[in-house]
């Protein structure tokens, strides 16, 4: 059906005109009314490049840019992301009535996937002993560190100085040639002019990819002591290929919920914060409350602060803690506050979990989808908002504390280039000293529940696969020297 509009002039009846401006035609006018209907409405509608779902606009970006970095694989992990992805039980310390929900979690068919992987990790001690591996943890960390020199802020101001001086001394030159009033520019022929469409293609490439190259400090990466893992922590999963579903749980009388539904690569961030008793913890960017309340189920910390802002998503972290707590415990300080304004150091273990491109959800939601036309400089500005979070972590954490970040992406930009971004800051911006902790143990202790792509720089990475669709989740810690 054509579209017309209808304007009121003061023609006289019968009269005919065109109106070519903005691609309108009078097609006829009667009693002073002239009916004006757009050309080619419906051709150009049809080409528009906003009528593609937001989906497939994700799917483009992730076809070119991650296809690149995971090569053969990227096959398994495109059709993964694509299907339902598979969640694990957490078992919910708080129930009074623990032992039988887990035996209910045993009779679907589920396993206990931390003591499968206790005893991974038994092995993997045993396996280290036997070849002969000095356990480094009790050395001084100065032992593995050989950080360049720092230049001090009077050494870098005179640099700077000096730099200004030359140009100076330049521009003098150059006037003294082609006089003062003469500009530049007519000399200097310009050798392309780029559309904005050709920037914004850049940009989108600046922020995708990760460029090792372009940055100056190394980071140093040492070894670390094995850490145990949490005891008191439980989750349930099917076998590898299984692909069931664990019922929701259910709300009986004067009980909380027994357990909790979420993605099994979400517990990594948690397991590798190596939470002891007496652990202040801050979970910077805590909403909506999955890797919070799975902090709680270490039974370690009597000190967690429970960061985000935003109001809804602490709505829903506060019904979290009420379903399966019961309240906010006197131990959760529940904080509204712009993450990126954390800078004293008063916490032991934090965890930076950022806001990032959420694979998984881009790829099969249009409902808030990061890929909206109208959402693209809230995507672009992604890596620099992580780094300014980690950097915050950071500055948080006390000297001898560790920080876990953590993403739910692909996105090598977002996953090492954020980790190596947020180092070369710290070392020219600030005083802190921090390392990034070697943590390629957790691959062979977790091997038989997640699939991990062997080829990043500094953390881990589970990628989703069909026998094994977890993920995606980035980890990588790292520890503050002083």
């Amino acid at each position: 059906m054509q579209r017309a509009v209808l304007l009121n002039t003061f023609l006289l009846q019968g009269s005919i005109a065109r109106l070519k401006d903005n691609g309108l035609s009078i097609v006829y006018s009667c009693k002073g009314i002239i009916f004006v209907q757009r050309r080619g409405y419906k051709k150009k509608w049809a080409k528009n490049e906003g009528s593609k779902a937001y989906t497939e606009h994700a799917l483009i970006h992730m076809e070119t840019f991650y296809k690149p970095v995971f090569k053969e694989l990227w096959p398994s992990i495109r059709i993964s992301l694509l299907t339902s992805s598979k969640y694990c039980a957490l078992l919910n310390n708080y129930n009074s009535q623990r032992n039988s929900v887990e035996n209910v979690l045993k009779n679907l068919g589920a396993y206990d996937a931390m003591e499968e992987a206790t005893v991974a990790h038994s092995e993997f001690l045993k396996k280290d002993k036997q070849q002969g591996i000095v356990e480094n943890s009790s050395l001084p960390l100065e032992t593995f560190l050989d950080f360049p020199e720092r230049i001090s802020k009077k050494e870098l101001e005179d640099s700077k100085d000096c730099l200004s001086n030359s140009e100076e001394e330049e521009e003098e030159e150059i006037e003294s040639i082609v006089g003062k009033n003469t500009s530049l520019y007519d000399f200097i022929p310009t050798k392309r002019v780029y559309s904005e469409k050709e920037i914004l293609h850049k940009q989108i490439a600046d922020t995708s990819t990760f460029d090792e190259g372009l940055y100056e400090v190394p980071v140093k990466v040492i070894q670390e002591q094995t850490p145990g893992l949490p005891n008191q922590m439980k989750f349930f999963v099917f076998d590898k290929g299984d692909v069931s579903n664990f019922p929701s749980p259910k709300m009986k009388r004067g009980n909380v919920l027994g357990y909790y539904l979420m993605d099994a690569a979400s517990l990594l961030p948690v397991i590798a914060l190596d939470i002891q008793e007496g652990d202040s913890v801050l979970d910077l960017c805590a909403a909506p409350g999955g890797k919070s309340l799975a902090i709680l189920q270490t039974l370690q910390t009597e000190n967690l602060t429970c960061n985000d802002e935003s109001y809804s998503r602490l709505g829903r972290l506060r019904d979290i803690l009420h379903w399966y707590v019961g309240s906010v415990p006197p131990s959760v300080t529940i904080s509204k506050k712009d993450g990126r304004f954390f800078r004293e150091p008063l916490y032991d273990k934090i965890l930076v979990d950022v806001p990032c491109n959420t694979d998984r959800h881009v790829l099969i939601s249009e409902d808030n989808n990061l890929f909206k036309p109208g959402r693209m400089e809230e995507r672009l500005a992604l890596p620099t908002e992580q780094k300014e979070l980690l950097v915050s972590g950071v500055q948080s954490c006390r000297p001898g504390g560790t920080v876990v970040y953590s993403t739910c992406t692909l996105s090598p930009a977002q996953n090492d280039g954020v980790i190596q971004a947020t180092m070369e800051y710290l070392w020219k911006e600030t005083d802190i000293d921090a390392v990034v902790v070697d943590m390629s143990y957790i691959r062979p202790i977790f091997k038989n529940i997640f699939s991990f792509f062997p080829r990043t720089k500094y953390g881990q990475l589970i990628i989703p696969t069909l026998s094994s669709n977890f993920g995606p989740m980035y980890i990588c810690k790292i520890k503050r020297l002083k």
